[in-house]
Formats: C-alpha cells, sequence, structure tokens
C-alpha cells in the first residue's frame, strides 16, 4: 500500500493487492465514480449476496470478472496514479 497523502485506509478490505490506489479510499471513489464501471470492492462485498439474488430472480448469471495482478502490474507501469491525483486536486 503507498501512501498518496490522500487518506490512506490501513485497514482496506479491497482485494486488489496490486491496485496502485489501494487504501486511497479519496481515490478510489473518485476513479469508480468517473469510470462508472464498477462499485469499489470494499463495496462490492456489502452489495454481491444481494446482486446474486436478484439476478436468480431475472435469471441472469452472474460471473467474477476482477482484474487480476498482471491487470494492476500494467496499470503501475502507467502514469494511472498520477491521473488520479490530478483529478482529485482539481475537485
Amino acid at each position: 500500500m503507498i501512501d498518496h497523502k490522500i487518506s490512506l485506509n490501513k485497514n482496506c478490505p479491497c482485494a486488489q493487492t496490486f491496485c496502485p490506489i489501494r487504501g486511497n479510499c479519496a481515490l478510489c471513489v473518485q476513479n469508480h465514480l468517473e469510470h462508472r464501471r464498477h462499485v469499489p470492492e470494499c463495496i462490492q462485498d456489502m452489495l454481491r449476496e444481494h446482486v446474486h439474488a436478484l439476478a436468480d430472480k431475472m435469471e441472469l448469471k452472474t460471473t467474477d470478472a476482477r482484474p487480476d495482478d498482471a491487470f494492476w502490474k500494467k496499470q503501475a507501469e502507467t502514469d494511472f496514479v498520477q491521473r488520479s491525483i490530478a483529478r482529485h486536486q482539481k475537485s
């Protein structure tokens, strides 16, 4: 976990251990709100059983499509953190 000086959560429950902004709640939530691809993993755990139950009632299938370690290692090679911090500082 890297301290980028923005609300570091040392008890972050996110399983994405290689995410470069893991534990930085402000950056994490901001990125999830901006990209709207999925909710932060710390919230997913609270919602998962409800979503599965609703999907079952609608005869839909759910799959786990969370990013793997290779995805996060690739993100670490980009300017992902710098872009995230810059967006946070604008708001």
